[in-house]
């Protein structure tokens, strides 16, 4: 697979079932380019949110291209969080196709709270990194730090003196690296439990550009 999309993807083929429900409790059918590739494939996506605008838009603008024997691509998404596809109305469970989609199964070895924090933008390089090194399952730290080590090239283990940790603080501010604070967090925590950084405040310089440009300014 090229990336997670196409994971997606490979499961809407055109005029299959002219309806498919599909359980998304993480949103991921929101996502952009996603949307767009399905538009361009003939897909419409239809929200089960409210029931009755749901079946009022239902009902006027697909059931009765049906009955009238015209074809659709109609995807039904249902976006709640613990609840699944049996709580749709039983008319639409008969006819329709049946789909999940959630990171779990997206990344199956990565942790799933530390996966659903970040922002949707990293999920590309997070799922290249996962194709490329295959993990075996990992808890929540070795999540975090699979990524920090093969998204944004950070290894806590090799930052053993201050240099090693100026040279890693210039990259995440200068760069602008677009790391999630959680994932720093976790690098800060690695770095002070090596006890070799006692007079500096690493949590802040991390998570802070203007307190490391001072500290900068201050030290040199």
């Amino acid at each position: 697979m090229r990336n997670w999309r196409d994971t997606i993807l490979n499961e809407f083929v055109p005029q299959v079932s002219k309806l498919t429900l599909v359980a998304d409790p993480d949103s991921l059918l929101t996502e952009e380019t996603l949307v767009l590739a399905l538009h361009r494939r003939g897909f419409e996506l239809l929200e089960f949110a409210d029931p009755i605008a749901f079946r009022y838009a239902y009902e006027s603008r697909y059931r009765s291209l049906w009955d009238q024997g015209k074809a659709t691509d109609l995807v039904v998404v249902l976006r709640l969080q613990d609840t699944g596809l049996d709580a749709l109305p039983y008319d639409l469970l008969q006819a329709g196709r049946k789909l999940s989609f959630g990171l779990g199964e997206l990344f199956p070895n990565l942790s799933y709270p530390v996966i659903a924090q970040m922002d949707r933008g990293l999920l590309d390089a997070v799922f290249t990194a996962q194709q490329a090194f295959t993990p075996a399952r990992l808890g929540d730290n070795a999540t975090k730090d699979f990524i920090l080590r093969h998204v944004f090239g950070i290894e806590a283990g090799l930052v053993r003196d201050e240099v090693g940790l100026l040279r890693t603080l210039l990259r995440i501010h200068y760069e602008h690296l677009a790391i999630p604070a959680s994932l720093l967090l976790r690098l800060a925590a690695t770095l002070d439990s090596a006890g070799l950084f006692k007079t500096w405040p690493v949590q802040a310089l991390l998570l802070d550009d203007g307190v490391f440009f001072a500290f900068l300014q201050e030290r040199w």
